[in-house]
């Protein structure tokens, strides 16, 4: 191997080595977050990126531009955040978890 072939075998190792190490778990990442953005419903208790915790009681869907999110930081306090604000959920709401505990109480009972 002369000079020029090491040193181009070393250049796509690095670059290969930057994907696996970087570019796809964060990418990764980012599907995830997607994902769980696609799944929240009114009633779950979301972190947001300023680290408040709070549950959501309103996700309205304009034809275009963005969802906005009504959350509730405490008891009557109200705030309207976009979806970038939220940071993961938390837990799912009263009504999500009634929904997946009814078919393993229903597998028991047979």
């Amino acid at each position: 191997m002369n000079d020029a072939e090491l040193m181009s075998a070393l250049i796509v190792g690095v670059v290969i080595g930057f994907y696996l190490m970087f570019w796809r778990p964060d990418q990764k990442a980012r599907d995830k977050h997607k994902k769980q953005m696609r799944d929240l419903r009114a009633g779950d208790e979301v972190l947001t990126t300023s680290n408040f915790v709070a549950t959501i009681r309103d996700i309205q869907v304009p034809e275009s531009g963005q969802p906005r999110i009504t959350l509730e930081l405490a008891d009557g306090v109200l705030v309207t955040a976009l979806p970038g604000a939220i940071l993961e959920r938390l837990s799912a709401g009263r009504n999500d978890i009634a929904a997946e505990k009814q078919p393993s109480e229903q597998k028991g009972r047979s």
